[in-house]
């Protein structure tokens, strides 16, 4: 007897969904294909950053970090506290003592207090 509903002998899917099955397998594949070359190309970008030593930090003007000058007037320097990602500096001054805050990663002054002397 011949096959009249156009399936193929032992199956339940139309040859139409069989396609369409197909067809999704090799998009399915290709993605996965290139999400693994991408992959490869990512770990292999990143296994040649290991090696090298990065960038320094250039500050404003063209100075290189720790080469500028802080404009303290006459004194001498009291006390240096590290701690976390600060550093204070003590300063004491002719009229008055400075408390500065460096940030010790690039050297850029972050901030200053005034203490008058009684």
């Amino acid at each position: 007897m011949a096959n009249v509903s156009g399936r193929a002998a032992g199956t339940t899917i139309p040859p139409r969904y069989v396609g369409i099955l197909k067809i999704a397998v090799a998009i399915m594949t290709a993605l996965l294909i290139a999400g693994i070359v991408a992959l490869a190309v990512g770990v292999a970008r990143q296994a040649s950053k290991l090696g090298t030593q990065p960038k320094p930090a250039v500050a404003s003007a063209g100075q290189t970090p720790y080469t500028r000058l802080l404009d303290l007037g006459q004194g001498k320097l009291e006390t240096i506290t590290a701690g976390g990602d600060l550093l204070i500096l003590h300063w004491k001054g002719e009229g008055s003592d400075l408390l500065l805050s460096i940030d010790p990663r690039n050297g850029h002054e972050l901030g200053r207090i005034q203490l008058p002397r009684h």
